[in-house]
């Protein structure tokens, strides 16, 4: 098979400059799993009636369905309701005008705030309920004790397993370009349409990613290192 290697070299360079876009998919991606994650670990913790219940009914929805559903349903689906419901609310905006990408960071973070949730859950699971108490028999109120003992620990806790979930993520914004979006996958599609050249482009797309992830992974390697010399140093004390 014959690879056009002068293709690569004029098509890396294109396909690079829209990392940013893959990048910004992640991130806000990942905040919003993060907080909604978060907010569902507490709940499921505290094993709250209506809401625990509700929010595993939508962590087994989303688990047992494919992504690629998922994404086909909210960009397909949700600005027909959307319509519907601003229509019907007498509120003037054009829902076909919204930037896909908001679509794209909705579609994303759902499977993402599933995976965050459990990690986060296990890491508060991990922590001794009587630093809890502790905390309010010093007379500190609940809100201080959560924020200033309890996640803070639970995130250190749950730190490898986001670190997962952040490398999912990075992978999972190639599905970006079935709602418009155009970030590296996409580029690579367009410029490998052009021509008929998929194979290099798609090639190029294979090395970003592998620098992308290897990239993250060595942070969260530093990141983790630096975790577990603090929780040595803490354990000695």
């Amino acid at each position: 098979m014959y690879i056009d290697f002068d293709f690569i070299k004029n098509s890396l360079p294109i396909i690079v400059h829209k990392i940013p876009i893959t990048l910004l998919l992640t991130v806000v991606s990942f905040v919003i799993a993060l907080v909604f994650g978060t907010i569902f670990a507490y709940v499921n913790y505290k094993k709250v009636k209506v809401a625990s219940k509700a929010i595993r009914v939508y962590m087994s929805i989303i688990r047992g369905t494919p992504i690629i559903l998922q994404i086909y349903v909210i960009y397909n689906v949700t600005p027909k309701l959307l319509e519907g419901l601003f229509d019907a609310l007498g509120i003037g905006v054009n829902i076909y005008n919204i930037d896909p990408i908001w679509y794209a960071f909705f579609a994303l973070s759902l499977a993402a705030t599933v995976s965050a949730s459990e990690a986060i859950r296990a890491g508060l699971l991990s922590i001794d309920k009587g630093q809890f108490e502790a905390g309010l028999s010093v007379g500190l109120s609940e809100r201080k004790v959560l924020f200033d003992v309890v996640f803070p620990q639970a995130f250190t806790n749950a730190f490898p397993v986001l670190g997962n979930v952040l490398v999912d993520l990075i992978k999972s914004t190639s599905l970006a370009f079935m709602m418009s979006v155009v970030e590296i996958t996409a580029q690579a599609k367009i410029l490998g349409g052009e021509v008929l050249r998929y194979f290099e482009s798609y090639l190029c797309v294979f090395i970003i990613y592998i620098f992308l992830i290897k990239a993250v992974e060595i942070i969260n390697s530093i990141i983790e290192s630096r975790i577990s010399t603090y929780k040595l140093g803490t354990a000695h004390r």
